[in-house]
């Protein structure tokens, strides 16, 4: 049970609530409270945790791998970080995995991690853009990427690259909803650089504009932000 904690009441007995629900009242509530302790306290609650991040995309992803018959996959991550995507899937599917990304921050992470997927797994630091790969995967992903471009053909296409024929595309970006943009309020040191919040259809168009068929999306549901995910394949053409 939580209890709120702006001002302390220990009931509601002798609780004027005539002016509760009154705009004058509001007013003087307002001009009372510190702001920056409400900042504090909502990072507080807002706040990352690994183990909700695990619980919570794993979640999303087996609705919507579900009935996908994922049988020692050959995976590729894009714009990867520490590459929880692929090592959630290698853990559950085996396979083997390729993690792409320019960051030596994010290498550096990674190459601390003790995990013993990471024996299944290449870590490329480089550009998506510029990358070389004699390789077709069955399965290509990421997860935070798309959303850092004005322009996502370019983005979108590299994933169409190098994923096979008959295999599968996997997308996630924050969506666009009042607990993501809550978030990234009280986060100014997150919220770096160009970033789009998206909503669920406009996701869909998205990724249909540029030439991929969306089998399906979900949407998170327990997380500091919401997000949400899309299962595709290559659309006819692309």
């Amino acid at each position: 049970m939580y209890v709120t904690s702006v001002f302390k009441n220990e009931g509601s007995e002798n609780f004027d609530w005539e002016a509760f629900f009154s705009p004058e009242h509001a007013d003087q509530i307002i001009e009372q409270v510190d702001p920056l302790q409400i900042i504090v306290n909502l990072r507080k609650h807002l706040q990352e945790d690994k183990f909700r991040l695990t619980f919570t995309l794993s979640k999303l992803l087996r609705k919507l791998l579900a009935g996908e018959a994922l049988k020692s996959p050959k995976i590729l991550e894009l714009g990867a970080a520490t590459g929880f995507l692929t090592r959630w899937l290698v853990s559950r599917c085996g396979g083997t995995g390729v993690l792409v990304d320019k960051s030596k921050a994010s290498y550096k992470k990674y190459c601390e991690m003790k995990d013993d997927i990471k024996r299944h797994l290449t870590y490329v630091t480089g550009d998506i853009f510029a990358l070389e790969l004699a390789a077709e995967f069955d399965l290509v992903c990421s997860f935070g990427l798309v959303e850092h471009f004005v322009d996502k053909r370019d983005v979108l296409a590299v994933h169409g690259k190098f994923v096979s024929a008959d295999g599968i595309i996997v997308i996630l970006v924050p969506l666009d909803s009042p607990l993501t943009r809550a978030f990234l309020e009280v986060h100014p040191e997150l919220n770096l650089g160009y970033r789009e919040l998206l909503t669920e259809s406009e996701f869909k168009k998205i990724l249909t504009d540029n030439g991929l068929k969306v089998v399906r999306t979900e949407v998170s549901k327990g997380y500091c932000y919401d997000f949400v995910g899309a299962l595709c394949r290559k659309g006819a053409g692309s």
